[in-house]
C-alpha cells in the first residue's frame, strides 16, 4: 500500500552523522566534482594568518570577494558609548501600537470622568434634601455626563482591545491564520546586541556601592575624564565628517557611506536537529536578509552552528543557503560553541573563517545508514509480505524483502558517491585541505583544538568572545525569530485549568495506575 511505501522510504533516509562509512575500496572511484557542480562561485578559501586582531576586523584590509579593492578601511567610526538605538529590539507595528494605546486610554479617561461626575452627583442630590432645586437639577445632569462617559469609556476599550489584536496580526485563530490549510508564515526581528554591553554597566554601576564618590578630590577627576572623554569625541567626530564630506565629493551614495563607517555584523544562531524541521524556514529568511541588506566587502555575517548532524538532502540544502552569503561577497564567520559534526561541519565548512570552543567535537566527515530486516521474523512466522517496485534499484535494501549481495553492493555505492559529495564540497570550501583530505574525512569527530592542527579549524575562541572583540567597530545585529504573544492569555490559561480539573475528576479514585514497561 501506498502507506508501507511510504515509510519504507522513511526507513532508508541517509543520515550524516558521526559514525564512518564501512570500507568501500572495493568500489570504482567516481570522478571529483568541481565548483560550477556544486555552484560555488565565491572566492576559494585564503588560511588565516595566526593574529587574532587581523580576524576580528572582519575584513583584513585586502580585496573584497569579488576580486575589486575595498575602499579606505583606516577609519572605522566608533559612536558614543552612551549611544542606544530604541525600537529595533520590539520589530512591532508602532502605528498599530500607539493607536491602541491612545484608545485605550480615552476609555479609562472615560471611565474616571464617570466615577467623578458620580460622586459630584450624588453629593449635589444630597444637598437637594437640605436647599432648594438647583441642587437637583445639576445632580440629575451629572449623572447623564456620567452614563455618557461610561458608555464612551465602554465602546473604547472595546475598540482599543480590536486594534491592539489587528496590529499584532489579527485573529484568534491559533495558527496564526484565518484558513489552517495554509502554514503559519515565519517572521523576523533585529536586536541591536551592541546595547547587552551598555546595559550591563549601567546594571553594575546602579548595583554597586560608590564608596569614594563624595570624597572632592574624586569628583574632581571624575569631571576631568568626562572632559577629556567628551573633547576625543568630538574630535573623533569632527574626523568623521571631513571622511563624509570627501566621499560626498567623490559621489559615493549615502547608504554605502554609512555602512562603510559603521559596518553592520549580522548574528544569527543556528540549532539543528536530524531532519531540520524546525530550522529551515527561520533559516531561510535571515540568509534571504542578510543577502538582500548586507554590503559586499564591508558586512560580514555571524553564525553559531550547533549541530551533531542529520539527513544528506536537508544539511545539503543549510550548507547552500550559506554559500549564498559568500556568493554575495560577505564575509561569512560560523562560530562553534558545542558540536558541528557531520552535516553541521557540511555548514561550517563554508564559512570564511570557523571559529570553534577548545572543547567543541568538529569534523566527522563521514556517511552512515542502517535498515532492520525482518524477513525471517516473516518467514518464521509464515507472514507474507509484498514489495511492488518498478524500476531495478527501487529498493536495494528494505525492511521486509530479501537482501541479496548485489543490493548490499549498491547501496554501498550510493553511499560511498554522497561520501565522494562530501569530501568534494570540504576540499572547495577550504582548498588547505586538499592534501590531507583522506586523513580527515574517515568519518571521526575531534576536538577543536585537535581540529585545528588537521586545518578543520582557524581560531580557537567563543562565539562571546569573538562578538566582544567586534563589537567597537561594528553594528552586532542578531536576527531572531519573531513570536506572536497570545491575545488572551488569561483566557487561556483559565481554560487549561478547567480542562485538567475535568480530567482529574473523570478518574475514578480506585483506580490504579501501572507504569508502562516491558516484563
Amino acid at each position: 500500500s501506498d502507506e508501507v511505501e511510504e515509510e519504507i522510504d522513511n526507513s532508508i533516509r541517509v543520515e550524516l552523522t558521526f559514525i564512518a562509512i564501512h570500507d568501500m575500496s572495493t568500489i570504482p572511484a567516481k570522478k571529483r566534482l568541481g565548483p560550477d557542480d556544486f555552484g560555488y562561485t565565491f572566492v576559494a578559501y585564503e588560511p588565516p594568518s595566526d593574529e587574532v586582531e587581523e580576524e576580528t576586523s572582519g575584513r583584513d584590509g585586502e580585496a573584497d570577494e569579488g576580486g575589486t579593492a575595498l575602499e579606505d578601511k583606516k577609519f572605522v567610526y566608533r559612536p558614543a558609548v552612551n549611544s542606544r538605538l530604541t525600537g529595533i529590539d520590539g520589530g512591532e507595528d508602532v502605528s498599530g501600537n500607539t493607536m491602541a494605546l491612545s484608545i485605550v486610554s480615552l476609555g479609562g479617561t472615560c471611565c474616571c470622568l464617570f466615577t467623578v461626575f458620580i460622586l459630584v452627583g450624588g453629593i449635589f442630590i444630597a444637598v437637594e434634601n437640605y436647599g432648594d432645586n438647583h441642587a437637583l437639577l445639576a445632580g440629575v445632569i451629572f449623572f447623564i455626563v456620567a452614563s455618557v462617559a461610561c458608555v464612551c469609556g465602554c465602546c473604547s476599550l472595546f475598540i482599543g482591545c480590536v486594534t491592539a489584536m489587528a496590529s499584532s496580526g489579527g485573529d484568534l485563530n491559533p495558527r496564526g491564520g484565518s484558513d489552517s490549510n495554509y502554514p503559519k508564515e515565519v517572521k523576523i526581528r533585529l536586536r541591536r546586541v551592541n546595547d547587552r554591553y551598555q546595559d550591563g554597566k549601567e546594571l553594575l554601576n546602579s548595583s554597586s556601592k560608590d564608596v569614594i564618590g563624595k570624597i572632592a578630590d574624586v569628583k574632581k577627576a571624575k569631571k576631568a575624564e568626562e572632559k577629556k572623554e567628551k573633547d576625543a569625541q568630538k574630535k573623533h567626530d569632527d574626523e568623521l565628517e571631513n571622511h563624509v564630506r570627501q566621499d560626498l565629493e567623490a559621489g559615493l551614495p549615502v547608504a554605502k557611506i554609512s555602512r562603510k563607517y559603521r559596518p553592520i555584523a549580522f548574528y544569527i544562531n543556528f540549532d539543528g536537529d536530524i531532519s531540520l524541521s524546525n530550522s529551515m524556514s527561520i533559516f531561510r529568511k535571515q540568509v534571504s536578509l542578510i543577502v538582500e541588506q548586507g554590503q559586499k566587502g564591508i558586512d560580514q555575517a555571524i553564525v553559531v552552528v550547533t549541530s551533531p548532524g542529520g539527513m544528506v538532502s536537508q544539511y545539503g540544502l543549510a550548507a547552500s543557503q550559506l554559500a549564498r552569503i559568500r556568493k554575495a561577497g560577505i564575509h561569512l564567520v560560523v562560530c562553534i560553541d558545542t558540536v558541528a559534526a557531520s552535516g553541521g561541519f557540511m555548514m561550517a565548512c563554508v564559512a570564511n573563517k570557523i571559529i570553534a570552543a577548545p572543547f567543541a567535537v568538529v569534523g566527522s566527515i563521514g556517511v552512515v545508514t542502517q535498515i532492520p530486516n525482518f524477513q525471517r521474523f516473516l518467514n518464521k512466522h509464515s507472514i507474507d509480505a509484498y514489495l511492488f517496485t518498478a524500476g531495478k534499484y527501487k529498493r536495494t535494501v528494505d525492511v521486509i524483502g530479501d537482501v541479496t549481495e548485489e543490493g548490499k553492493e549498491k547501496l554501498k555505492e550510493e553511499l560511498n558517491d554522497i561520501h565522494n559529495a562530501f569530501r568534494d564540497h570540504v576540499t572547495l570550501s577550504r582548498p588547505r585541505l586538499e592534501n590531507n583530505i583522506d586523513d580527515v574525512a574517515t568519518g571521526e569527530g575531534w576536538l577543536a583544538v585537535q581540529a585545528k592542527e588537521k586545518g578543520l579549524v582557524d581560531i580557537i575562541m567563543t562565539s562571546d568572545e569573538y562578538l566582544d572583540s567586534i563589537r567597537h567597530e561594528y553594528e552586532i545585529i542578531q536576527i531572531v525569530e519573531k513570536r506572536e504573544r497570545s491575545k488572551w492569555p488569561d483566557f487561556q490559561s483559565a481554560v487549561r485549568s478547567a480542562k485538567k480539573a475535568v480530567k482529574e475528576l473523570q478518574h475514578s479514585p480506585q483506580e490504579s495506575y501501572t507504569p508502562m514497561a516491558l516484563s
